[in-house]
């Protein structure tokens, strides 16, 4: 079954085939777990979504969500979209925008008292107040709070982001990765995440699938996958370059980690090495056995 056993929700063992590329993947998407895709574009990240979805249809494979079929192209099996138990947000909110944000959120409810519920789910995202807005009317850090919710609202088996965070500003995105975080963990969906952002993976993410040119390179936790080691053997700070002044020798860099900023200093020549500029999500990473511990002593 792998490492996750029968903690498996889906699996995924799809081939598909366009004009100038191929994905052939063999995942599995572990229950009640954060699961992120990870790769450069064009790696086929957002394509398995889609497939999963049944927005696109594979070329053979199978796609099982425990004892159910979704779809198994020698058994001739393809269940419709609508039939899958999937919450989808994609990068550009995709609202109506003839819909009040109440109705929009309403609209992948299926139960009575729609608009009840509604109220309490836009209530978790902080959007009380905001129910008889149109989305044109909204920033769009709410416009996709409202998409995630809408989303949710169907109450999946699994919830399928496609990048939904990266055509937001940079405050507005870390504000809604704590949203995010937050909203995830208290509901306990299983979720596929497709990123680009070290800083998202290692903020929301359990578990790690690394795509390159379709098919499937690595796979592991966070820390396992960007630091080649376990957690526990190392210190690491995640976050964003905010600052970089350097010499012909050195460079000190600035990182912001959840509102605080860290400085660091390397050699010039990694600096170039990276290619590291302003705006780049890094890891601050020492072994531990370089810590120093010291415990602090107040007047009483």
């Amino acid at each position: 079954m792998g490492m996750w056993g029968s903690f498996v929700l889906i699996k995924v063992c799809i081939k598909k085939t366009w004009r100038e590329f191929g994905l052939n993947v063999n995942i599995e998407i572990p229950h009640e777990k954060v699961t992120a895709l990870f790769g450069p574009s064009g790696a086929g990240k957002s394509s398995i979504l889609r497939l999963i979805s049944g927005l696109e249809r594979a070329d053979g494979g199978m796609i099982h969500k425990g004892e159910e079929v979704w779809y198994d192209e020698s058994k001739a099996i393809d269940i419709l979209p609508q039939q899958r138990s999937v919450g989808f947000v994609f990068q550009d909110f995709a609202l109506f925008p003839h819909l009040t944000v109440e109705r929009n959120v309403a609209y992948g409810i299926k139960e009575k008292e729609r608009l009840k519920e509604a109220k309490d789910l836009l209530s978790l995202v902080g959007l009380s107040g905001y129910e008889r807005h149109y989305p044109a009317q909204l920033s769009g850090g709410q416009k996709q709070r409202v998409a995630l919710i809408r989303a949710l609202a169907r109450k999946p088996d699994i919830l399928l982001l496609d990048e939904p965070l990266s055509a937001l500003d940079w405050e507005t995105r870390r504000q809604l990765q704590e949203d995010l975080k937050r909203i995830l963990k208290q509901l306990r969906i299983t979720t596929l995440y497709v990123t680009h952002d070290v800083t998202e993976v290692y903020k929301l993410a359990d578990y790690v699938i690394v795509l390159e040119s379709g098919k499937v390179v690595k796979r592991g936790t966070p820390e396992e996958i960007f630091m080649g080691k376990r957690l526990s053997t190392r210190i690491q700070i995640v976050g964003k370059v905010v600052d970089l002044e350097s010499d012909s020798i050195m460079a000190a860099v600035t990182v912001m980690h959840e509102g605080q900023y860290f400085k660091t200093l390397i050699d010039t020549e990694e600096i170039h090495r990276l290619n590291l500029t302003v705006g780049d999500d890094v890891v601050i990473g020492a072994k531990s056995s370089d810590v120093i511990l010291f415990k602090v002593f107040t007047k009483s």
